[in-house]
C-alpha cells in the first residue's frame, strides 16, 4: 500500500509525504486431520470413507488446496496393513502445513466355504476328493482362498464295507481366518 499523507494549514497551504506499507502472509494455515480409523479390508480407504482434512488461514480464511499422500506399512498378512496419510494444506501465498492420519486396515472376516454335496458311493469307489468333490472358498479381501484342507472321521455301519465318512473341509484365508463345512460320504456294498 502506498499511503500519501497530506497536511493542510489554516491558510490552505499543503504538503504531503509518502508511506509504503508492505502486507505479507507468512503464517502457515491451520490444518485439522480426520481421526484415525480402523476399517475392514474390503472397505474403501478413500477419504470419502475415512475422512477429509480441513484447513483455515489467518488471511484467506478458507483453504481449498488440501492434498494427501499415503505410505503403506505391511502387517502380519497381506490384508492387514497400516496407511500413514499425510494431509497438506497450502494457502494462497504458498504457506503450507500438514498433519497425519493413521488408517488401520484389517481382515477379521472368515472366508466363505462351500462344501461339495453329500454323496453315496459303492465300496470299491475311491473316497478321494477327485471322486467325491472338493470344497471351494472365497474371501472378502483375498477373494480366492487356496488353503483348503479336509479331515475325515469314519463311522462303521452294519458291515465292514458299509460305513460313513464325515469329511470336515477347512478354508483358511491369508490372514489366518478360518471357516469349515461338513460333507457326508456314505460308502455301501450293494454288489
Amino acid at each position: 500500500i502506498t499511503r500519501i499523507w497530506t497536511a493542510v494549514d489554516s491558510c490552505g497551504n499543503s504538503n504531503n509525504c509518502q508511506q509504503i506499507i508492505t502486507v505479507q502472509d507468512t503464517t502457515r494455515p491451520a490444518i485439522t486431520c480426520p481421526i484415525g480409523v480402523t476399517i475392514n479390508c474390503e472397505a474403501s480407504t478413500n477419504p470419502t470413507n475415512t475422512g477429509t482434512a480441513t484447513a483455515t488461514d489467518n488471511c484467506t480464511d478458507v483453504v481449498t488446496d488440501i492434498t494427501y499422500a499415503d505410505t503403506r506399512t505391511n502387517g502380519s498378512c497381506n490384508d492387514n496393513y497400516t496407511l500413514t496419510r499425510i494431509w497438506t494444506a497450502i494457502d494462497s501465498c504458498g504457506n503450507s502445513n500438514n498433519c497425519q492420519q493413521i488408517i488401520t486396515v484389517q481382515d477379521t472376516t472368515r472366508p466363505a466355504i462351500t462344501c461339495p454335496i453329500n454323496v453315496t458311493i459303492n465300496c470299491e469307489a475311491s473316497t478321494n476328493p477327485t471322486n467325491t468333490g472338493t470344497a471351494t472358498a472365497t474371501d472378502n479381501c483375498t477373494d480366492v482362498v487356496t488353503n483348503i484342507t479336509y479331515a475325515d472321521s469314519r463311522t462303521n455301519g452294519s458291515c465292514n464295507d458299509n460305513y460313513t465318512i464325515t469329511r470336515i473341509w477347512t478354508a483358511v484365508d491369508s490372514c489366518g481366518n478360518s471357516n469349515d463345512c461338513q460333507q457326508i460320504i456314505t460308502v455301501q456294498d450293494t454288489t
